[in-house]
């Protein structure tokens, strides 16, 4: 080697200071940050492997206690992570109509048709005979209550409230006297409105049945020990007038029980009766519909008689059936 490129001898003396190598550090901290990389990678997976187990589950089981956990943990399961996600999901509310759709199937009782919508990317309900005026999704209500509306699309009418958690399905009487006697009334044939009423009570009794559900049918409730609560328990006498009118133009004699209650005898041994306090007098007036099968509620009076629901609806401030105002303004 050329000398002047020569380097003298450095000598190093021991030094008391515990020094460690400046290296190893930097690389202790990047095999970490793999280590906890790579961890947090397989736990995404985990999480979407075990969605994949809950959509099995909800689309095929045939057992009914299965297929609502299934719906329960989907309807708030959060596919995506910080390390992970995946471009094309349904949506949370999509499993709801998921749900209804296969416990309508298990009892052999499904009529609603689950479709797909590309436009709108969301699944959404079709009901034959009504189609041709609209459909419905599920709306999350995103507050401390959780939960879902569904709701026709087209007019944003909320029919009923339904939440997995609390085991609970309360249905909206204004919505469905609005969709259903006003909107859908001129445009969809009767026995299309009675099947699609049929379906509504199908999914509150089978949710009842299976699961142990509260239910608040509100005017779809055919029990004979329905008492429908109307909006203004104590209307005016002229509410009553209108009905003796009404009545006599639809070929009817209003009559006074012993009370002085109004009585309206329909065909098929059904009574419509008018009750006030009824026992309770914090309830002030309310509304009975009696008939011997336990098969017609106030709904279907209001679809079979023209001049009742002409009388219903032009009172409806003072005659409208309550819904549970926790869910419902």
């Amino acid at each position: 080697m050329n000398k002047e490129y020569e380097r003298p001898t450095e000598v190093f003396k021991p030094n008391t200071l515990n020094v460690e190598p400046t290296s190893s550090a930097p690389t202790l901290s990047t095999s970490g940050r793999l280590i906890t990389y790579n961890d947090q990678l397989k736990d995404s997976l985990d999480n979407g492997y075990h969605f994949t187990e809950l959509l099995d589950q909800l689309i095929t089981t045939d057992d009914a206690a299965t297929l609502f956990n299934a719906a329960k943990m989907l309807s708030t399961y959060q596919l995506d992570t910080a390390y992970l996600t995946f471009p094309q999901q349904y949506s949370q509310s999509d499993f709801y109509l998921i749900f209804i759709n296969r416990l309508l199937a298990l009892h052999d009782r499904e009529r609603v048709i689950l479709q797909s919508s590309d436009r709108y990317g969301e699944l959404y309900h079709e009901f034959p005979g009504i189609n041709s005026a609209g459909y419905f999704i599920f709306n999350l209500e995103n507050s401390v209550q959780g939960g879902a509306y569904y709701t026709e699309k087209t007019t944003g009418e909320a029919l009923f409230y339904l939440s997995f958690e609390k085991h609970t399905l309360r249905f909206n009487s204004r919505a469905l006297t609005q969709l259903l006697l006003v909107d859908y009334h001129d445009k969809i044939e009767k026995n299309a409105l009675k099947g699609f009423e049929t379906y509504l009570l199908d999914i509150g009794n089978y949710l009842k049945e299976d699961y142990g559900f509260d239910i608040d049918f509100t005017l779809l409730d055919p029990s004979n020990n329905a008492v429908y609560q109307l909006a203004d328990a104590n209307f005016s006498s002229s509410v009553i007038d209108q009905l003796f009118v009404e009545a006599a133009n639809g070929g009817r004699m209003l009559e006074l029980s012993e009370s002085g209650a109004p009585i309206l005898k329909l065909d098929n041994d059904i009574v419509v009766q008018l009750l006030q306090d009824n026992g309770d007098e914090s309830l002030g007036w309310t509304l009975k519909v009696y008939d011997q099968q336990h098969e017609v509620a106030w709904f279907d009076v209001l679809l079979r008689y023209e001049f009742l629901r002409s009388w219903y609806l032009k009172n409806l401030s003072a005659l409208e059936v309550q819904s549970d105002v926790l869910y419902f303004n």
